[in-house]
């Protein structure tokens, strides 16, 4: 949050310093684009309840729990490439002007609880025993858990960009930019929970909404191309999570994460 908001005062004044500077004639035209992310994540607590094969309840929380992304290569494949196995963002928009422009997108994340941690935990757990949090931990093993979104983190959001031209010639022009953007969180979420005897589950759902804050640079590239390298930060609040095909279970968890994004565009 303190890179963001460094960059934000610099942007401020980049504003004021770089008002005049040159336009690429950008207004009233569509763009594309298509990058890739690195996710980083804040420890967050996951509270999970349902019914076991046993037919034993449990309602449990997970405090404190550490995640990591999956980044993975691009399989280009003869005929069929299939690029969209690493986490990639994909957004179209419209330049209002030449500074300010509005989008919609995916940013496809993967968010994997890792494996091996010993966490607080309270409430019920698989076992059917309760375990207080001020004494109770459990640690997280493929026997006793794994939990992920990873096809994916689906972050679907409509933004708002502020763009601050501060360099140019006559092939390419640099410019910050700023905005926030605002959504649903759609994930395909794999559970398995060995203790409860629940088979892995892998399903896309509606499980909630987030709100996120980018800042970053722009090179133009000619009058059609554009490379763009944002920071990103966000909360993405999930109280509707699904981990099987039982409607009445679920998990829920409020995940604070900084994505790294670099993407090339296209104005058409």
């Amino acid at each position: 949050m303190r890179l963001i908001s460094l960059l934000l005062l610099l942007f401020s004044f980049s504003n004021i310093a770089f008002a005049d500077a040159g336009t690429t004639g950008h207004s009233g035209k569509w763009f594309f684009s298509w990058g890739y992310n690195r996710g980083y994540y804040q420890n967050s607590d996951i509270s999970i309840h349902g019914t076991g094969a046993n037919g034993a309840p449990y309602d449990f929380t997970l405090h404190d729990t550490a995640a990591h992304d999956e980044q993975s290569s691009p399989s280009f494949q003869l005929l069929f490439p299939d690029i969209t196995i690493p986490q990639t963002n994909e957004r179209i928009g419209y330049y209002l002007d030449e500074t300010h422009r509005i989008n919609f997108g995916v940013d496809h994340m993967k968010y994997v609880v890792t494996q091996g941690q010993t966490v607080p935990i309270s409430g019920t757990n698989l076992s059917g025993t309760n375990c207080p949090c001020t004494s109770g931990t459990q640690t997280i093993t493929p026997a006793y858990m794994e939990y992920e979104h990873t096809d994916g983190l689906n972050y679907i959001s409509i933004g708002y960009e502020v763009l601050y031209p501060f360099w140019e010639n006559s092939l390419f022009k640099l410019s910050a930019v700023q905005g926030p953007d605002a959504g649903i969180v759609y994930p395909k979420t794999n559970v398995t929970m060995a203790g409860s005897g629940q088979l892995r589950h892998d399903d896309f759902n509606i499980a909630g909404y987030g709100a996120a804050y980018k800042v970053g640079l722009i090179a133009d590239i000619g009058k059609s191309w554009f490379l763009q390298l944002d920071a990103k930060e966000g909360i993405l609040n999930m109280p509707w999570i699904r981990i099987d095909n039982n409607p009445n279970d679920g998990a829920s968890q409020r995940i604070q994460f900084f994505e790294a994004i670099l993407a090339l565009g296209y104005v058409f």
